[in-house]
């Protein structure tokens, strides 16, 4: 019986293993890792069949969208110069000759708010830009003082004190990611347009500082030439805004200078340079 025993053990052993010959047997992978098992796939049951290929995912570029808004119009003149020059025409043609030099470059999609002397409504000229999926917006414009000695372009940007109007604004045009303000609990609305307010201020002071070191040289610079306001045209919470004062039209120099071509090309060139290089940072 010893003898026995001792020969069958090994067949015993042995056997298990001889049966599964050729099969392949599950990995054991460490403790606290659940095993998976080892699928087969015989590869030459797909020979001969056909399989889709995918493309590749192409992303969509768009051109950025950049709106230029001449002040005032139509029933609205604007200021009135020193020797009788209204502000509508000088920015009318202003704004067309950016305008036309953006498009001759066919980086971008260039909206105007009007072309001809007629007028505009401030709410027409935001939701323009929002229709229009505006990634910069330009209101061109021409100072007035009493001060006849005053002189030089200036760059404006909103300033804090105006930042309140603008939920009243998103809440009539239904704003920012299509929320509708007037069912959210004021906390809400107000985080709302807070995040919307800091991201286009700090777009918007960046374009106003670069749009004014490149007008350094190109036309006289008023002294404290950022400045900060509430125009209206600036309230949009989600769309970077500047406000360009061409010049004072009370001042004749300005006024003079203002009305020649070859001097306004030096600063449309200048706001031109300026989209270009901030755009590229985008």
């Amino acid at each position: 019986m010893k003898a026995l025993f001792k020969i069958a053990v090994p067949i015993m052993l042995l056997s298990p293993v001889m049966a599964w010959a050729g099969v392949p047997v599950p990995r054991i992978k460490p403790k606290g890792e659940t095993a998976q098992p080892v699928v087969v796939v015989d590869q030459n049951r797909f020979v001969g069949i056909p399989y889709p290929i995918l493309k590749p995912i192409r992303k969509i570029v768009r051109k950025p969208v950049i709106v230029i808004d001449p002040g005032h119009g139509g029933r609205d003149p604007g200021a009135v110069g020193a020797k009788g020059t209204l502000e509508k025409t000088i920015t009318t043609a202003a704004a067309n000759e950016l305008a036309a030099l953006l498009r001759s470059s066919g980086k971008y999609d260039v909206i105007i708010t009007r072309t001809s002397d007629v007028y505009v409504d401030h709410d027409d000229r935001l939701r323009i830009a929002r229709t229009g999926q505006a990634d910069l917006f330009i209101s061109i414009h021409a100072d007035s003082t009493a001060s006849k000695s005053a002189r030089g372009a200036s760059v404006y940007t909103l300033a804090d004190r105006a930042k309140g109007r603008q939920k009243r604004i998103v809440n009539n045009q239904n704003w920012i990611l299509d929320v509708d303000l007037s069912k959210e609990s004021d906390p809400v609305g107000d985080i709302l347009v807070d995040l919307a307010q800091r991201k286009t201020e700090s777009q918007s002071d960046e374009f106003a500082e670069m749009l004014l070191a490149e007008l350094e040289g190109k036309t006289k610079l008023i002294g404290n030439s950022h400045r900060r306001a509430g125009y209206y045209v600036l309230l949009a919470p989600d769309v970077p805004a500047v406000l360009l004062e061409l010049g004072f039209l009370s001042n004749l120099e300005d006024e003079k200078l203002l009305k020649k071509k070859s001097h306004r090309d030096k600063i449309t060139k200048a706001v031109a340079k300026t989209i270009d290089d901030y755009m590229a940072n985008r």
